[in-house]
């Protein structure tokens, strides 16, 4: 896995990944994650994961104070 420091929407995360990912991607998910406010203490005590969407690649993410773990999922398609 690898770890780097992304500017998104003036706030620095740190997106940890497996597989290579497209800028367009990683924007998209950080769109989704702070619409959902994934990143706001009492989404964060409930643990878990998100599933998302950008495109037709679905993935599952972690979030963790302001680090996002970013798996790429197979589609069910």
């Amino acid at each position: 896995m690898e770890s780097m420091p992304f500017l998104h929407a003036n706030n620095i995360f740190t997106i940890t990944f497996e597989d290579d990912l497209a800028f367009a991607e990683v924007r998209s998910i950080l769109d989704q994650l702070l619409q959902l406010e994934a990143f706001c203490p009492e989404a964060e005590e409930s643990g878990g994961y998100y599933d998302l969407e950008h495109a037709r690649s679905n993935f599952r993410v972690w979030v963790s104070d302001m680090e996002v773990i970013i798996q790429r999922h197979p589609s069910n398609s």
